[in-house]
């Protein structure tokens, strides 16, 4: 093993550009050859294995945990980020039909048979059910090629710099490489919108989808950092200019997330009449911003008190009732279970940094749901913790909506390191009581509204146990969570376990990890045991 190889500043600012940069993945090309290999064996003689796909070709380690892939994820994410439980194989088999006018930016769906990626144009959705989307990178897609890939075969398409869209919406700026390297690793911001593209070739197209998570605001820059200062990088692909946007994300990938301007990297003006509608939003939310402005965005939020927009749209079947499925159809910014976007105004006051702290506690005391996840939502993206926000979103935790309080859990976990015994006991009576009303699968894969509060729970845990002081709290919580139903929440607080690297808190984590292991000698060419 070598040392993590980091990213220079040039690959960071084309990241965030881009919304992706493609890596090589610095294994031997036998590895490669091999997790192909068994990845085809495990897909054709078994099953879909789903997020345990990475234990049954556990060979997959070797290119997650190689120097250069390493490297990437800390320069992004920071050097105590999360492989995420959430997992899977898409696998793209060859149509059985010529397609002669499919481009770069057709959207439809045409896969061959057995096929579990898509050519629809998409943002991914959170899981097990929605998180915000978040434009700063907080979240990163992995996606790994363990073959070449040729053009025939479909190598997949993406809408450079689109993570910030709301939606998906004028197919532009799009990007499709002619042939893909075995071994190529491309780590996209989370809700970068992509597709797949149908398969023409002879053979089937493996690619394995991981996720990462960022689990500590950036006090500093975590690659090889040697300029502050903010300019195009000479590699970038993306030609429409959101210079606004990346100057705020850069500063606040190098600690700088107080909303002070930069004087060397100054968020002027663009002149926002040219552009698609999703690039003037861009530039409006994050141009030069005013404290003036602050009780005009504050207004904005609280005359959407009382349209309880906290509520989902759901679809309908053939007779009018209706299924667990968001209706996404509609423009409305509102709750639903795949990812959350936020008011324009919320993205803007967040930008603001202190500023706009104790007008977002304001809005909170509205007592409006949906303004409470906005304004919960832009306390974390600010990441600053004071006595006044700790207790205000202690309070949201006794909500009777678990979408306020999935939200004030998100925003606790940035603020993991201030936290108090009561935010522990609070966090405690959430993982031992049910709430009926939370219990109820809401989604067609049945997961419930409690799953998702005890995973975000984990969460804080996986935070806050970088904090020695916090070691009996953290390890009697995360045992509990351990039983939990939902893998997500039991195999995030099995990892904050180990980070806490007390003797009893990794015994109980080596005991459930040794109980859920995977034994691959089986594996066979003819029968799958």
């Amino acid at each position: 093993m070598t040392g993590p190889k980091l990213l220079n500043d040039d690959q960071v600012k084309t990241f965030i550009v881009d919304g992706f940069i493609s890596l090589k993945a610095d294994v031997a090309p036998e590895v490669n050859d091999d997790i192909h290999r068994l990845l085809t064996i495990s897909s054709e003689k078994e099953s879909h294995h789903g997020n345990n796909v990475l234990s049954r070709v556990p060979k997959m380690h070797e290119v997650l945990r190689c120097a250069t892939i390493d490297g990437a994820l800390l320069s992004l994410l920071g050097p105590d980020y999360l492989l995420h439980p959430h997992r899977v194989l898409h696998k793209s088999t060859p149509l059985n039909k010529k397609l002669e006018n499919y481009s770069l930016s057709t959207d439809g769906h045409q896969m061959g048979k057995g096929s579990t990626a898509t050519s629809l144009w998409h943002q991914d959705a959170q899981s097990p059910l929605a998180r915000a989307r978040h434009h700063l990178p907080k979240y990163l897609i992995g996606f790994y090629y363990p073959h070449a890939v040729t053009k025939a075969m479909g190598p997949s398409r993406i809408q450079l710099g689109s993570y910030m869209h709301s939606k998906l919406s004028a197919l532009t700026n799009l990007y499709q490489p002619d042939f893909v390297e075995a071994g190529t690793f491309l780590l996209m911001h989370f809700d970068t919108i992509h597709a797949g593209f149908p398969n023409q070739a002879d053979a089937d197209r493996y690619m394995m989808k991981f996720v990462f998570a960022r689990t500590s605001c950036p006090d500093g820059p975590s690659w090889d950092h040697r300029d502050g200062g903010w300019h195009m990088p000479s590699s970038a692909l993306n030609t429409v200019d959101l210079s606004p946007a990346w100057i705020y994300i850069w500063d606040w990938m190098r600690g700088k997330h107080t909303g002070e301007l930069s004087t060397s990297n100054p968020r002027e003006l663009i002149d926002p009449i040219e552009g698609t509608a999703e690039t003037i939003r861009i530039r409006n939310i994050y141009s030069l911003t005013h404290t003036s402005e602050i009780s005009a965005l504050v207004q904005s939020l609280l005359d959407k008190k009382g349209l309880d927009k906290h509520q989902r749209l759901l679809l309908r079947d053939s007779d009018g009732n209706e299924i667990p499925k968001d209706d996404t159809s509609g423009s409305e910014i509102r709750w639903n279970e795949r990812a959350v976007v936020m008011e324009d105004a919320t993205y803007r006051l967040a930008s603001m940094g202190q500023a706009a702290i104790e007008p977002l506690l304001g809005v909170i005391e509205a007592n409006d749901p949906w303004l409470q996840i906005n304004a919960s939502f832009a306390l974390g993206e600010i990441g600053i913790s004071t006595e006044s926000v700790q207790l205000c979103l202690l309070r949201l935790l006794g909500s009777q909506h678990h979408q306020v309080v999935r939200q004030a859990l998100d925003t606790l976990a940035v603020m993991a390191s201030h936290l108090n015994e009561q935010c522990f006991s609070e966090l405690k009576r959430l993982v031992c009581e049910s709430n009926p009303d939370w219990c109820e699968p809401i989604v067609f894969r049945g997961w419930t509204g409690q799953d998702q509060v005890r995973m975000n729970i984990a969460l804080i845990l996986l935070n806050a146990a970088r904090m020695p002081s916090f070691a009996s709290e953290v390890e009697e919580i995360g045992l509990l969570l351990l039983r939990d139903a939902n893998g997500y929440a039991s195999a995030i607080s099995a990892e904050a376990m180990i980070r806490l690297n007390t003797r009893s808190a990794l015994c109980a984590a080596i005991q459930f990890l040794s109980d859920r292991r995977w034994d691959d000698t089986l594996i066979g060419h003819t029968k799958p045991y």
